[in-house]
């Protein structure tokens, strides 16, 4: 039997969430905060959810696999020594998880970080079609290995190699690869390439399987660049266990002034078409409201949504004007705001406030 593998493409983070199914059952891997993309995709598929698989800890977005398991009543899969706060069920290295026609075995891939698992997708009589990869193999690259502390750097790096290694080692040349991260996300050590890719594809181009040993982690350690601050936050929110997350709409508001005169506006829409028409002199102040469950990166990537097309205007009006932006979140968490306040230059890449 043929199982059928969806995927969930969160492009602004570069990563990927999985859908696998026989037709009756699905396993989720790695699903985002936004569960409700998955549950849509879901229930248009007709199937019934019984197992959320996490390959690793997440460090570059708060995971929705917890919420996810809870409101459709599956097993919340982690690997074990993740070391979380919650209710779930340790992956144990060369186990059987089954699950309908579906088993999959989860494999201790250490390197991205000493805890991380890839899961081989097989048929009742191990016919292997898939492995998910989390930030293991990544196609034509490997996930990096300094998230977890510096001092952790270079055996992490190491083993990243052998867990390539055994990856490519036990499991087919056909088998599909369906790696988490890899598509622009900062978790890749190195750019990524194709969308699609095999086990025999990457014996031929990815580094881990290509090099020597001592080149390759050469090689990783000298392409790491720096990645995002934020990083540092996500991964105790996702070992603590997220809050429930509030899918509703932000609201919000906006305050223009010119000269002395203030002038409220209602309204994406209406203040997009008023830009053009507001003199030089003007100073646009944005105050956002969002749900209190909300996280501080959401609303804060909810905040550069809303300011770019702004700037958009602004600038084409006078490109070289600053314009005077501000910016708050209201959330819950004792973490101060992603985005609180900022000069942002005119014509300025608004993605930078991040």
């Amino acid at each position: 039997m043929t199982f059928h593998v969806e995927t969930i493409e969160t492009s602004s983070l570069g990563d990927r969430s999985y859908i696998a199914t026989d037709g009756g059952l699905a396993v989720v891997i790695d699903p985002q905060r936004d569960i409700d993309r998955v549950l849509s995709l879901v229930d248009r598929l007709g199937v019934r959810i019984t197992h959320v698989l996490e390959t690793h800890v997440h460090n570059d977005y708060v995971t929705g696999g917890l919420e996810l398991a809870k409101s459709s009543g599956a097993l919340y899969v982690l690997p074990v020594g993740s070391e979380v706060d919650f209710d779930h069920r340790p992956a144990v290295d060369g186990e059987v998880i089954t699950t309908g026609a579906m088993r999959l075995r989860p494999i201790h891939t250490p390197g991205h970080t000493h805890h991380h698992f890839s899961y081989a997708l097989e048929g009742r009589h191990g016919d292997v079609q898939a492995v998910f990869s989390g930030g293991s193999m990544l196609y034509g690259a490997t996930g990096r290995t300094d998230l977890v502390g510096p001092e952790h750097t270079d055996g992490l790096t190491h083993a990243q190699y052998h867990s390539v290694r055994r990856l490519a080692r036990e499991l087919p040349g056909d088998t599909q690869v369906f790696p988490t991260h890899g598509f622009g996300s900062f978790c890749s050590a190195t750019p990524t390439s194709g969308d699609a890719s095999t086990v025999e594809e990457q014996a031929r181009v990815n580094p881990a399987l290509t090099l020597a040993e001592q080149d390759y982690v050469d090689t990783l350690l000298a392409g790491l660049d720096a990645f995002p601050a934020y990083y540092a936050r996500m991964g105790p929110i996702n070992r603590q266990g997220p809050e429930p997350v509030d899918l509703s709409t932000p609201t919000y508001s906006i305050r223009v002034n010119c000269g002395d005169a203030s002038k409220p506006v209602s309204g994406w829409q209406t203040c997009a078409s008023a830009l053009p028409l507001l003199p030089d002199t003007c100073r646009v102040h944005w105050a956002l409201s969002c749900p209190p469950t909300l996280s501080p990166t959401w609303a804060g990537c909810t905040a550069t949504a809303l300011l770019s097309p702004l700037l958009g205007k602004v600038g084409n009006k006078s490109p070289m004007r600053a314009a005077s932006l501000s910016a708050s979140a209201s959330t819950t968490s004792p973490a101060p705001p992603l985005v609180t306040s900022l000069p942002c230059p005119v014509g300025s890449r608004c993605a930078r406030i991040l």
